[in-house]
């Protein structure tokens, strides 16, 4: 049982959705939290939200592209706070378009963020966590399990953030490391509005449309998100699977992995 109280943690993307929310409660649990955000003004509110709960929390810009910058970050943590004992990857991107009309840039744009970025976090603190026998959580998605139209992109990042994150758990089982993948289901975050769409969808009408047919489909709130996954984090959970649709299409492409798609409507994609 890990007991997160005293422990400095390092969140990326916690200006909002389920990084804020996890932020929120591993301070509850006692953590000091690194804050960090490509939006700052994000970062500073999610930590003025811990502080006014009585919590810890310090903020940070940061783009996780940036691997200079992911390493400043963790050598000021050292510096400042004695170093990480937790790293949640949780920054990310989405975005829905076919394989066929989807850019090279467009995939590059996806793979910096949502598995470079992984990677620079990872190993910017990895030897901070070793030093602490600490916990390193890295954000796929249900995404990251199976595969939908429109969604080659998301797909292959979130299922090599899978496998990324499985190979490092087994590297560091000898260094007393926990590492665990987070497979959210439909989460009820502004991801969906936030989705990058090929240039001749992208209307206003679009947008609001995708946003309604994700809320739709999305049965967890933010703050349960959270909790779910720091009571992974407590029971040292190497797969922590949040939302009953995830625990569902986890179970359904065991049973049918060649039928899964049809039963579950996947070949749709997310359309507006």
């Amino acid at each position: 049982m890990t007991q997160l109280n005293g422990k400095v943690f390092v969140i990326t993307g916690s200006g909002d959705g389920i990084g804020r929310t996890t932020a929120q409660v591993a301070a509850q649990k006692g953590a000091h939290i690194i804050v960090n955000d490509h939006n700052p003004d994000a970062a500073e509110e999610t930590a003025k939200l811990i502080k006014n709960d009585g919590g810890k929390a310090d903020h940070f810009q940061l783009d996780v592209t940036d691997r200079d910058a992911v390493f400043e970050l963790a050598k000021r943590v050292e510096t400042d706070f004695g170093g990480a004992d937790l790293l949640l990857n949780n920054a990310g991107v989405s975005m829905r378009v076919s394989v066929e009309k989807m850019t090279v840039e467009e995939m590059e744009w996806m793979m910096g963020i949502n598995v470079y970025g992984v990677l620079n976090g990872t190993q910017a603190f990895l030897s901070q966590i070793k030093e602490s026998n600490g916990h390193i959580i890295n954000v796929s998605s249900i995404l990251g399990l199976i595969g939908m139209s429109t969604q080659s992109a998301y797909n292959a990042a979130k299922f090599a953030v899978a496998g990324f994150s499985e190979a490092l758990r087994l590297e560091m089982l000898d260094h007393d490391v926990r590492v665990s993948t987070v497979f959210p289901g439909g989460v009820r975050t502004k991801i969906a509005t936030r989705t990058r769409l090929p240039q001749d969808e992208d209307t206003e009408e679009a947008r609001s449309e995708l946003q309604k047919g994700f809320n739709q489909m999305a049965f967890t709130t933010p703050m349960d998100a959270g909790k779910i996954i720091v009571k992974g984090i407590e029971k040292q959970s190497p797969r922590i699977l949040i939302g009953r649709d995830a625990l569902h299409i986890d179970i359904m492409r065991r049973l049918f992995p060649a039928r899964y798609a049809k039963y579950l409507g996947l070949t749709r994609g997310l359309k507006t």
